[in-house]
């Protein structure tokens, strides 16, 4: 395995595989207590899940990551960026599985075990993790003929199959998962996200409740928070709710969340519609008037427009960022707007003062740590 430099989504696609052998190994105790395994399949699989992750773990731990860096023009102001909003409208190779089957005919007193559901299961998302998916979607279809009613082979050859473009395939397997048992909630997410991206937001909705209501466990509720299901669903309500509603539209009677709402804005400042973003935190300023985030990002949507042309607006801008810091001291991302608006304005002591404001934080966010680096704010204000 290439232990040298790794993209971002390489990162990702082998940090997913190694939480899904994780898992797994988590899972075996209780598979053997069951009795879906025995004791040879159980050791042979431990050995196995043990290898791999530690392979996985000497790569990621020994890899850097290469990054591609937005040069800014040097003739534009360091204003010219967009904060990193990442809406990931796929999940990657993760799987939860339940290992079902046990030993049958053909094994030898050695110990050679013949490919079970439990294997092939393994094999299929490892597969995939390893960029094959044919190979996955195969070895998916293996598990479902030994086992046609596999709702874990049945969703996640559906997930393959709707990555790789084949759509109706895809939603016949979620169909028929959710057949045999409406409760596993695996599927309720990837149906979720299919009528995300076919702007079936209701049904996508629908689909998320049925997924709480399944009882899920922690690892795919952390796939929902990954991939910003539920804040997808909320800036696509909110996109919707903007385009039906004149002025500031009401959250609380729409049933939009904080949360959606203010990522809904972040979202429309990376699309360049302005009048959409600072009606999206004004809508959060409505219900949470001293709501720091929103404020911040009010000011600094005003401090774009100043930089497009309407000057006058830095002072506006420079405004609700004090009220930002006066609502939350400790707000981040109003110390880093500020100190870029001041370092524009030719005012570098405030600039220093603001960076070394961030930097007494005790949790400086990642992105906002990138963005002063990727523009070479500390450079300009040695």
């Amino acid at each position: 395995m290439n232990t040298g430099a790794l993209t971002p989504s390489e990162r990702e696609r082998l940090t997913d595989e190694r939480e899904h052998l994780l898992a797994s190994l988590d899972d075996l105790d209780a598979e053997l207590a069951a009795g879906d395994i025995d004791q040879i399949d159980f050791d042979a699989l431990r050995d196995d899940y043990t290898a791999r992750t530690a392979q996985l773990s000497r790569a990621l731990d020994g890899a850097t990551i290469t990054r591609t860096a937005r040069k800014a023009n040097p003739r534009s102001s360091q204003l010219k960026w967009l904060v990193g909003v990442v809406l990931v409208a796929a999940v990657a190779s993760w799987a939860m599985v339940e290992f079902s089957g046990a030993r049958g005919d053909g094994e030898t007193a050695s110990g050679e075990i013949r490919l079970s559901t439990a294997s092939l299961l393994s094999d299929a998302a490892s597969a995939f993790g390893q960029g094959d998916p044919e190979r996955s979607i195969e070895l998916y279809g293996d598990v479902l003929d030994i086992q046609p009613t596999n709702v874990e082979a049945l969703t996640y050859r559906g997930w393959i199959q709707y990555q790789t473009g084949a759509i109706d395939a895809a939603k016949a397997d979620f169909d028929e998962a959710v057949a045999f048992d409406s409760e596993y909630g695996d599927v309720r997410v990837f149906r979720s996200i299919v009528a995300l991206d076919e702007e079936r937001f209701d049904d996508a909705s629908a689909e998320l409740a049925a997924f709480d209501a399944s009882n899920p466990t922690a690892i795919a509720q952390n796939l929902v928070r990954q991939r910003q299901v539920r804040e997808r669903i909320g800036v696509a309500r909110m996109a919707e709710l903007l385009d039906s509603t004149d002025g500031v539209p009401d959250l609380v009677a729409n049933n939009v969340g904080l949360a959606e709402s203010q990522l809904a804005g972040e979202l429309f400042v990376q699309l360049e519609d302005p009048q959409k973003a600072i009606r999206s935190f004004d809508a959060v300023l409505e219900v949470e008037p001293e709501n720091a985030d929103a404020l911040a990002w009010h000011g600094w949507t005003l401090a774009l427009l100043a930089e497009s042309g309407a000057e006058g607006l830095f002072a506006d801008a420079e405004e609700w960022l004090d009220r930002a810091v006066e609502a939350d001291p400790g707000t981040a991302d109003a110390r880093v707007f500020r100190a870029f608006i001041f370092n524009r304005l030719d005012r570098q002591d405030e600039a220093r003062s603001e960076l070394a404001a961030f930097d007494e934080l005790a949790e400086p966010p990642a992105d906002m740590v990138s963005l002063i680096d990727q523009f070479g704010l500390r450079e300009a204000l040695a």
